[in-house]
């Protein structure tokens, strides 16, 4: 049996499940490119850390009581809560994107992906969906002038939103030949095999939910510009009106110069680069009609934004994102800066920062609700926390709704040897899903 890990401070006891992170291996000479991490909570104490090799490292969520786990693009990998691998039985048979957006009010999940076309057929966007017992009950395809690198999407509980940037597919990036057989595609390709495409317009796509397949796609046009993630996003009453919370990038324009031959995303991954020379803001887009209208919600530059799981797909409140800024010392080779995490208050329009001292990096931050928690900012905020100077790794646990006016409720000291990068993402598993 593993040993507990110790613990500075209280664990609160609404904390009873498992924390579930994933990202590269980080281990030398590791035969598997990514790893996924476990850190189970009970009753005050860290029972356990557990990892496990994947071919997959980009997403990581819990769906019809199993762990799924996503690269950029491909078929999930399976395991069990213990990460033991499994045979994936989701009902797919073609590739996704490594986000798949659930809706709190009916537990189902969107997931999507782009094909990017052949001579005899044009690249289109396949978009499906799961119920909540895991069944694949929708499917449907939009067609796409060209395939444009989608990382994300917005999901409300009756439309899906998918928005479309001035990239396109990149065969030289891909390392393999369009219509090669699927085991063979992929070599030698970088994550992101998409480069730019200045000039090219910005459309954003709006569906109804479990729509037939040849159910119109309202396009709205946007300015050119890169969405990474979606903070969160919601149905406004009855007016019609979708509203996304977006990290948005500003894009090269046509005539400047840029490197076409090289990926969107640099090689560290998203939020370890400058893209396109910058970082994102947090937007606030709100669609009604063929009308799109834009707000800019604070002049930080942000990334790994997460919302209270329980309101996914519905209004809220509260959002959090991880802070970052250009590093301009040309001393170091590092072209970000790792501030900490931001909490946004929507309704207030307020920001409030949280610093995790020096030579600390915080990771994406999962909010976790209080069991009598009545908003989405009464709960745990938990992000793992890097140290550079002691080389070690920390689950921080934070409160919410003192966000920023006192320091961690409790810190789990992780195992020494356990490597749980900044990037890509993580999911909180509630031990009533699996006890």
């Amino acid at each position: 049996m593993n040993p507990l890990l110790p613990v500075d401070g209280v664990l609160p006891p609404d904390l009873q499940g498992t924390l579930l992170r994933i990202g590269p291996s980080g281990a030398g000479g590791a035969d598997q490119p990514g790893a996924l991490h476990a850190v189970e909570l009970r009753d005050g104490t860290a029972v356990s850390y557990l990892t496990s090799p994947s071919s997959a490292d980009a997403n990581v969520f819990w769906h019809a009581g199993k762990v799924l786990a996503l690269a950029e693009t491909g078929l999930p990998q399976q395991f069990s809560r213990l990460l033991e691998p499994e045979e994936f039985g989701g009902g797919l048979r073609v590739p996704v994107a490594s986000h798949v957006r659930r809706v709190a009010a009916d537990g189902s999940r969107v997931l999507f992906g782009v094909e990017r076309g052949t001579e005899q057929a044009p690249p289109y966007l396949r978009i499906g969906e799961w119920d909540a017992a895991g069944a694949l009950t929708h499917s449907r395809q939009v067609d796409l002038e060209r395939a444009t690198w989608q990382h994300d999407l917005a999901v409300t509980e009756r439309h899906v939103v998918f928005i479309e940037s001035p990239t396109t597919f990149s065969e030289a990036l891909y390392g393999g030949e369009v219509g090669e057989p699927e085991e063979d595609e992929g070599r030698d390709s970088v994550p992101v095999p998409f480069r730019w495409e200045p000039g090219a317009p910005g459309w954003v796509g709006v569906l109804a939910r479990g729509g037939a397949g040849d159910q119109a796609v309202r396009w709205v046009r946007l300015d050119p510009c890169l969405v990474t993630h979606v903070l969160h996003a919601h149905d406004d009453g009855d007016s019609g009106a979708v509203v996304l919370d977006v990290c948005r990038y500003e894009v090269p324009e046509a005539g400047q110069p840029v490197d076409l031959s090289a990926s969107v995303i640099g090689p560290e991954g998203i939020g370890m680069n400058l893209v396109a020379g910058g970082l994102a803001v947090l937007e606030r887009w709100r669609i009604e009609g063929e009308r799109l209208e834009r707000t800019q919600l604070d002049d930080r530059c942000v990334e790994y934004p997460t919302s209270d799981p329980t309101c996914a797909g519905g209004p809220y409140r509260y959002g959090y994102t991880v802070e970052l800024a250009r590093n301009d010392d040309r001393s170091v080779d590092d072209e970000v800066d790792h501030i900490g995490l931001l909490r946004f208050d929507l309704a207030r329009v307020d920001v409030t920062a949280w610093n995790p001292g020096p030579h600390r990096t915080a990771s994406e931050p999962l909010f976790v609700r209080a069991v009598d928690g009545r908003s989405d900012d009464e709960g745990w905020l938990l992000t793992v926390v890097h140290d550079a100077a002691q080389g070690s790794n920390d689950l921080y646990v934070l409160d919410a709704s003192s966000f920023g006016r006192r320091g961690p409720q409790a810190v789990v000291h992780l195992p020494a040897w356990s490597s749980l990068p900044f990037r890509s993402h993580g999911t909180w598993v509630d031990a009533a899903l699996y006890r």
